[in-house]
């Protein structure tokens, strides 16, 4: 109806209310998203025995809705290009998880992967290869799918740093770094000549008021990320045009003049009535940004001793009247083991380190300043992460941040956690997911590469299930994102095959 949101959006309703009792289930919710995160917990109260019997939970009684509005994955798509088919099937199990946002980071130092429609040549020199490009269909198609699955597609154009690839067409907008009296050189290692722009040329900005223009047109979300994190400050002062335009301009510090280009790419974003989010680092230099602006925290003084706690930072931002997303705690790209012939060993130390994160646990400040920290999103960055290995680097250690950001703080008990994840992860495998395993054991039949492997063909007795009137407890608040017995029985969920049928169901209606 006319009521009906198209797109999920920050403050669409999530809640459901789900009943399962005399062979019957019903979920209510007052809108579509409702409606899909409460099919999703249908799914995980199906059984299969092992002679691949469907076993359902009769009695059964869940009120539930999400904890923070704001429930997001970031990938990287630009330091290794990954495949539609693999971005879109991430978005599959982002739902089985019930996140709500697809932050992509679209392009960086490395390659430019975004075809712009504005400015093509972006991406005929900035791409890896002609064939590592997001066409316009190709996003159109991102956008689509994951709206079907509830989620936010939010891009990201990260400026004035980590711009190397547009250097490749349009050198006019970037800085060239000096060392030794001479250009075009690197001043450190790991950075490039060019890889910053220059805040002093005026077709920086008719430039991005293009692009964003685009971004805009072309994403639903009224938001678009700006980056502005880890600038390369020492390459402007090494120039002596800068210099001289820093002088002329009364700018004294390299903190001064990236003020200046956030001031003026805000301007920008103000009229266009788009809400920008920003990595933090341009907060840390005071820049007065816009009402509304959200602030991604993703220092944390554990990475950096230079760096303050990321609960300070949490703390400072809210109750300096930002909304706030959080990520230091959730750079899943990292990889870490328990130690070895310890009690430790046996246990993922990484699901441990993801799942006990409280976002609000050292919190002071008033309920307002609370209601600002939106959530939080678990970041995959792809200096070591592509086609081949996201998904099993990713899953199903992202499920704990999952179910961080959408279950109750009292929902909290890791040891409790790490079995219902692992039953999670075959319930992964079952839907085809290459997820990784977090603890000894296995699952049966949907093992990859097993003989009798199920994955790719599912021998389910559909005709006779077995309705399990024993094994579960009534609950007024389930307060958890993956769903789970409470006999000590293993939960799997059922055909993805079914479950595709239950979306093509709500989208004949939802079109309807």
């Amino acid at each position: 109806n006319s009521q009906c949101e198209k797109y999920i959006e920050l403050n669409s309703n999530e809640a459901y209310n789900l009943t399962i009792s005399q062979k019957i289930a019903l979920v209510e919710a007052n809108s579509v998203w409702g409606l899909l995160r409460g099919l999703e917990t249908v799914s995980q109260l199906i059984y299969i025995n092992e002679q691949n019997y469907v076993v359902i939970n009769s009695s059964v009684h869940i009120i539930d809705s999400p904890r923070f509005r704001h429930r997001g994955v970031m990938l990287d798509s630009a330091r290794h290009f990954l495949p539609v088919s693999i971005i879109k099937k991430n978005l599959d199990v982002m739902s089985y998880n019930k996140f709500n946002v697809f932050h992509w980071h679209l392009v960086d130092d490395q390659s430019f992967p975004f075809e712009s429609k504005t400015f093509p040549n972006l991406s005929r020199a900035g791409a890896f290869s002609r064939d590592h490009v997001y066409t316009p269909a190709d996003v159109a198609d991102i956008i689509e799918h994951a709206r079907l699955l509830g989620i936010r597609v939010i891009p990201e154009i990260d400026t004035p740093g980590h711009t190397h690839s547009w250097s490749k067409s349009m050198p006019e907008l970037i800085t060239v770094c000096w060392s030794h009296g001479k250009p075009y050189q690197a001043i450190y290692s790991i950075q490039g000549e060019m890889e910053i722009f220059n805040p002093s040329e005026p077709r920086v900005y008719s430039t991005m008021d293009a692009l964003l223009r685009e971004m805009k047109e072309r994403f639903p979300s009224n938001y678009i990320h700006l980056g502005m994190d880890e600038v390369y400050d020492k390459c402007w002062l090494s120039n002596p045009s800068i210099r001289q335009w820093m002088v002329d301009n009364n700018i004294l510090s390299t903190k001064s003049l990236h003020k200046y280009y956030a001031d003026r790419i805000l301007d920008i974003t103000r009229n266009l009535s788009v809400t920008p989010i920003v990595w933090q680092d341009v907060w840390d230099e005071k820049v007065e940004l816009p009402p509304g602006t959200i602030i991604q925290v993703w220092k944390d003084s554990s990475d950096n001793i230079e760096f303050a706690s990321w609960a300070s930072y949490l703390n400072r931002a809210a109750n300096e009247g930002y909304n706030v997303i959080l990520s230091s705690p959730w750079y899943l790209n990292y990889i870490n083991y328990g130690k070895y012939n310890t009690d430790a060993s046996v246990m993922n130390l990484e699901f441990f380190k993801y799942y006990e994160v409280e976002p609000l646990r050292q919190f002071s400040g008033s309920n307002e300043a609370k209601q600002r920290i939106l959530g939080g999103e678990a970041c995959l960055w792809g200096e070591f992460v592509d086609g081949t290995n996201l998904l099993s680097r990713f899953w199903p250690k992202a499920a704990a941040v999952a179910e961080r950001l959408w279950s109750p703080a009292h929902i909290n008990n890791s040891e409790d956690a790490q079995f219902r994840l692992d039953v999670h992860r075959c319930r992964l495998l079952r839907r085809g997911i290459p997820a990784q395993p977090i603890l000894n054991g296995y699952c049966g039949n949907y093992e990859l590469g097993m003989a009798k492997s199920m994955i790719n063909h599912p021998a389910f007795n559909y005709d006779s299930a077995v309705w399990n009137d024993k094994t579960v407890q009534s609950s007024s608040h389930s307060g958890k994102v993956l769903a789970s017995l409470s006999s000590s029985s293993s939960l799997r969920m059922f055909s993805y095959n079914v479950y595709s049928i239950l979306l093509l169901f709500i989208g004949y209606f939802y079109y309807k």
